[in-house]
């Protein structure tokens, strides 16, 4: 059963959690969203932490069950990688987050996330990784409320300018231009 993330994410209010589901996809989700959150509340300093470590995989083992399940499940993989990452399971890392843009590579909701995930560890991407997050990229560049999602990042960060701005170099002449509109027209909104 899910606890209200408004409390405060110390270990110790969940560490009886199981984590458990119910049968419907919606109960499913539910959880995830849960366990998205907590694994990446805790700070690097907290996962020192047996509890804190203790929480974030049973989160990971939660993730596992579902993709067991039901392998096309997303939004499951993607809590997998960010319970992986902060386990410091660099591989598994690599292939959940993989795994979420192969099985939802149109749901923009959930690129958003493997994005901010992807960014955020952006030094322990694999190669193979980093091509994957080239595709949610261009999904993101491809809305007006894509690039709502990463024009902070954008303006900010000249890394991601560099690799956002080569994807979107690639895609056609009027997506180019609405991409430029949107990111002015988002950056005048903040």
């Amino acid at each position: 059963m899910a606890r209200p993330i408004e409390q405060a994410l110390t270990p110790a209010v969940f560490a009886d959690e199981d984590f458990g589901f119910g049968l419907s996809s919606y109960s499913k989700t539910l959880v995830m969203k849960d366990c998205l959150r907590i694994a990446l509340a805790y700070r690097d300093i907290d996962m020192i932490d047996e509890a804190a470590r203790d929480v974030v995989s049973k989160c990971a083992a939660r993730a596992s069950d579902i993709v067991a399940a039901t392998p096309t499940d997303s939004f499951a993989w993607l809590v997998r990688a960010a319970a992986s990452v902060r386990l410091l399971a660099r591989d598994e890392f690599n292939a959940a987050l993989r795994q979420s843009q192969l099985t939802g590579p149109n749901e923009q909701w959930i690129a958003h996330f493997r994005v901010n995930l992807a960014e955020t560890y952006f030094a322990q991407l694999s190669a193979e990784t980093i091509k994957s997050e080239a595709a949610d990229l261009k999904l993101l560049a491809s809305s007006e409320r894509g690039v709502k999602l990463i024009a902070q990042r954008y303006v900010s960060n000249p890394d991601f300018r560099a690799r956002i701005t080569a994807i979107v170099e690639t895609m056609p002449p009027d997506r180019q231009i609405a991409f430029l509109g949107n990111v002015k027209k988002s950056m005048g909104k903040r």
